[in-house]
């Protein structure tokens, strides 16, 4: 009798992959623009340090140097300006405008910290997405 005999072999299939939990649009459009908020985050304190606007980016199997593009404006005035963008369009933030006015550059780290909170608590959805409709061919 061999070792496989001692065994109770069925045709059951057994899924080896835990079943994922599959997000919602909402839910997944909320991490996609809380991920590209931080990068501006990343972005603002880059400059506040005085280096280049660039941040590495997986391309194939390397890595490479963007530049990637800056939701914030300065004015003349010396004060800025931000928009929150969503597949490159600006959302409309609580239907009173698409633009944010941060001051100076190191406050626009709060505006973003803020904006971050609002997405994650649900009040930008409504604007989400009426970017996303925009956006599409």
């Amino acid at each position: 009798m061999g070792y496989l005999d001692k065994l109770e072999i069925s045709n059951r299939v057994v899924s080896a992959a835990r079943p994922r939990r599959r997000l919602d649009t909402a839910e997944y459009r909320r991490r996609k623009l809380i991920a590209n908020i931080e990068e501006q985050i990343e972005l603002v304190a880059l400059a506040l340090e005085g280096k280049p606007l660039e941040l590495s980016r997986k391309r194939g199997h390397g890595v490479a140097r963007v530049r990637p593009r800056l939701w914030w404006k300065e004015v003349p005035d010396g004060s800025f300006y931000t928009q929150i963008r969503y597949n490159k369009v600006p959302l409309n933030l609580a239907r009173r405008g698409t633009s944010i006015e941060a001051g100076s550059l190191k406050r626009l780290i709060t505006v973003y910290r803020t904006v971050i909170r609002a997405t994650a608590a649900g009040e930008l959805d409504q604007a989400i997405r009426d970017a996303a409709r925009k956006s599409r061919p």
